[in-house]
């Protein structure tokens, strides 16, 4: 069963199966990882009792036989018939670490998903449930390096920005000259504070040039 089948008997699975949200959560479903020990950036965000409720709400009928705590796109997967070890498209570069280590990486990673949480809930411009979770899940997915549109698992581009003009209006409107979001995220947080020099998910990023590449870099003086 391919993921775009997979997708399909989802969507059935829901009463509002032509919803944009539930499009969009069903994309998001299905591409991040739920399970509670699924390596940090490729995980959902959200607690499995939030996640169950958000599940329970939107997608009743999948939600028989899902344990929370474990992955529900494995979980949609098996009820289409697909193989029982299906493979996520998730990148896996950090394992979660145990509560007694605490590794530097996942401090920053932690560290920027906060920041990126806290711009899109001052941002909400619905009251929505979804909307808080949404927050959620895209706060998680903008510390993996990669295109933040893939790694939630959406359409493209406009899905996400559609998604954002729905919910977080304020930050959407503001983006006038159509960065990508990542980058517009930071930019944001750089203007209301963040530190210019502390790291960023994006300076080790296999696509940092696709998204900052019209920035020049500045010449060394030269000697006189």
């Amino acid at each position: 069963m391919t993921d775009s089948a997979a997708y399909h008997r989802l969507m059935a699975y829901s009463a509002s199966g032509g919803l944009a949200d539930t499009q969009d959560l069903g994309r998001m479903l299905l591409r991040r990882c739920s399970d509670a020990a699924a390596p940090y950036p490729c995980a959902l965000g959200l607690p499995p009792d939030r996640l169950a409720a958000l599940v329970g709400a939107v997608f009743p009928e999948a939600a028989a036989g899902w344990t929370p705590g474990h992955c529900f796109s494995r979980h949609v997967h098996r009820l289409a018939d697909a193989e029982a070890e299906h493979r996520h498209g998730c990148p896996v570069s950090l394992d979660i670490a145990a509560p007694e280590i605490v590794r530097p990486e996942i401090v920053l990673l932690k560290r920027e998903e906060e920041d990126f949480l806290g711009l899109l809930l001052r941002n909400r411009s619905t009251d929505q449930p979804i909307a808080a979770a949404f927050a959620v899940i895209i706060a998680r997915a903008c510390v993996e390096n990669d295109h933040l549109w893939r790694s939630l698992g959406l359409a493209g581009r406009n899905s996400l920005a559609d998604l954002l003009r729905r919910h977080f209006q304020p930050l959407a409107s503001a983006n006038t000259r159509k960065l990508r979001w990542k980058r517009f995220f930071y930019e944001r947080l750089l203007a209301e504070g963040r530190p210019a020099d502390r790291p960023t998910v994006c300076d080790a990023c296999a696509h940092h040039s696709d998204c900052y590449g019209d920035i020049v870099p500045a010449r060394p003086h030269a000697m006189p």
